[in-house]
């Protein structure tokens, strides 16, 4: 009697744990070199490794969108809450989980709005409300500084023992010069307000810091994450506020929590 027909499975053969990784690497360190001459290099700083640039445009350069003023909300209501015209060019990105240490490590070289060159460091020694935004910015940037003055005015007397710091994340248009008219014309007090610019690359890595995410749209336009962040004298994110016009009491409370 003839032998049957030997069949095959077609079953997968299993792979050692660690395959698909293998697979996946070289995907990612493609996309990472991809992203990283998409966006300005740190420049000349010869202490910091371009691994750090790569990552920080990874981090702060994509995500999700949602709707201004909603960031990390729930959809729904993102979505009843769209803006819609001019201000539907100012849609928001969900911030990413920042990095849990100082950030004052970091040896980037900024700019304040007084043209003094100074490292984020110097910001050492009391409690900092920080927000990064674009001074041409017409629909959430005003907010979010209404936001920040609004925390300055609940904090009364106790205000001058904690700093408030903008970082332009338009570094092109926002000079110092220009920095220090807005300072003026937003009647921001000096001796607790810092506005800081910096190289593309030096922004790129704070934003990845502090979990902050943007991109460009076109000229003078930016998206970005509608988010003030608090941080303990020691330069450690402790707090986030999310969105447009929230609810500022866990902020204070943050900020008095970790105050002098």
């Amino acid at each position: 009697m003839p032998r049957p027909p030997r069949t095959r499975s077609h079953s997968p053969r299993p792979r050692a744990p660690g395959h698909a990784i293998r697979r996946l690497a070289p995907v990612a360190l493609l996309v990472a070199a991809a992203c990283g001459p998409s966006e300005a290099a740190p420049g000349d700083r010869g202490d910091r490794s371009a691994t750090a640039t790569t990552a920080a445009t990874t981090i702060a350069a994509t995500g999700a969108t949602s709707p201004a003023g909603h960031a990390g909300g729930d959809p729904s209501h993102n979505a009843a809450h769209a803006p819609t015209g001019e201000a539907a060019s100012h849609r928001s990105l969900d911030p990413a989980e920042p990095g849990g240490y100082s950030i004052y490590h970091a040896a980037s070289i900024w700019t304040d709005q007084t043209g003094t060159e100074r490292r984020l460091a110097s910001l050492a020694g009391r409690v900092q409300v920080v927000a990064m935004v674009y001074t041409s910015c017409a629909y959430a940037c005003p907010r979010i500084m209404l936001d920040m003055k609004r925390i300055e005015g609940e904090l009364a007397d106790g205000a001058e023992d904690v700093g408030f710091v903008i970082v332009s994340i338009d570094p092109e248009r926002d000079t110092p010069a220009r920095l220090a008219e807005f300072a003026e014309g937003s009647r921001l007090d000096p001796g607790r307000w810092t506005l800081l610019t910096a190289d593309e690359g030096d922004i790129l890595e704070l934003a990845a810091l502090l979990g902050v995410r943007y991109r460009r749209t076109g000229p003078g336009e930016w998206v970005h994450s509608n988010l003030i962040t608090v941080l303990d004298p020691d330069g450690v994110v402790v707090h986030r506020q999310l969105g447009l016009g929230a609810d500022p009491t866990a902020t204070l409370a943050a900020i008095r929590a970790h105050g002098p």
